[in-house]
């Protein structure tokens, strides 16, 4: 296309930096920057086909000059704009789809999630076939894992941010349980699916144990805990910490729960673990009198408990059980917990699934 970051030998008239109200509607927080390249009335811009708006966008959110993203939007070939947009190399459809997005622009995290999704083939090919490109339903394949954005699964994925959370959880937890290697096969089968439900339902029988009555070995701690093996010394812990660990006395007993103490440290901390099919996760956190511990206490446990090859989240009951009824009217909508930050996600204290 030449030199696209040559300068425009004329320049557009008009007083830069004075947005309509009509630019404000279509263009929202990208309203300043095109109006530094097409000052009011715009009228240049608002001639663009949908997708040069898009990519002028994309341009003066990164940095580009007015001068340079006008350059571009008006002039270059469509070609040669994808591979600006892409920094190099850009598969085939992307300046249609751009087109397919609708006529307000886009927030710059969209246009992101977009580009990233469009380098990938499996979502480029998604995104190709797609009539009406929304930023809501991008965000959607962007939570699930990449193996599983495909037309097959996705076409069958409400637009749900908690049913996609659960979904892309149950295929990691699906994964813990029956080994690293069968993630493609996981996913193969449930593009098979034909059906929402069965999709989710699909999901949720992955979440069941192989072999009923397996127990695994609890986790082993660095030296600054210490488990707690015998009821004696539980109900030393119970008193110390003021807690109801000796409530759980007959899952300690059977294998499925391990408790332990942090002694080390700026505060001290009882932790228990539980185990499912996905095997042991970080199920309680608390200090004395069952107070919050702070922030870089609780990481320095959740990260004891990785290394030691256990996980955080919620157990692969209580996502098996809300998987079904996300998709079914019948039965829906589940209870989803808060997972507004990163304490909220690890679910801690479920400790009775």
């Amino acid at each position: 296309m030449g030199n696209p970051m040559t300068r425009r030998l004329v320049l557009p008239h008009g007083r830069a930096g004075a947005p309509t109200p009509l630019l404000r509607f279509i263009a929202g927080g990208h309203a300043d920057l095109v109006a530094a390249g097409w000052p009011a009335p715009h009228a240049g811009f608002f001639a663009l086909p949908t997708a040069r708006r898009h990519a002028a966008a994309i341009l003066l959110s990164r940095g580009n000059g007015p001068d340079e993203a006008v350059y571009a939007a008006e002039r270059a070939r469509d070609p040669d704009v994808a591979r600006l947009l892409m920094g190099g190399e850009a598969p085939g459809g992307l300046m249609k789809a751009l087109g397919r997005l609708g006529e307000p622009l886009w927030e710059n995290a969209d246009y992101d999630l977009l580009l990233d999704l469009f380098a990938k083939e499996e979502t480029a090919l998604v995104l190709r076939h797609t009539d009406d490109i929304r930023a809501p339903r991008l965000r959607m394949i962007g939570i699930l894992p990449a193996i599983l954005r495909v037309q097959g699964i996705l076409m069958h994925v409400p637009e749900n941010v908690a049913a996609t959370e659960d979904l892309a959880e149950a295929f990691r937890l699906a994964v813990r349980i029956h080994g690293s290697k069968t993630g493609p096969g996981i996913a193969r089968r449930w593009e098979r699916a034909g059906t929402p439900q069965r999709l989710f339902d699909m999901a949720a029988e992955d979440l069941q144990p192989v072999a009923f009555g397996a127990l695994l070995p609890p986790p082993v701690l660095p030296p600054a805990f210490f488990r707690v093996d015998d009821r004696k010394t539980l109900v030393k812990v119970a008193l110390e910490f003021r807690n109801c660990l000796r409530d759980f006395t007959a899952d300690l007993a059977n294998g499925r729960m391990a408790v332990y103490v942090l002694r080390d440290g700026a505060e001290r901390a009882a932790i228990a673990l539980r185990q499912d099919p996905a095997g042991w996760r970080l199920a309680e956190a608390l200090g004395p009198h069952n107070e919050d511990l702070r922030d870089e206490t609780l990481r320095f446990i959740i990260d004891a408990v990785e290394r030691a090859g256990g996980r955080t989240g919620e157990s692969t009951w209580a996502v098996a059980n809300r998987l079904h009824d996300h998709v079914c009217r019948n039965c829906g909508p589940p209870h989803v917990p808060r997972r507004e930050t990163w304490r909220d996600r690890l679910a801690l204290g479920t400790l009775w699934d």
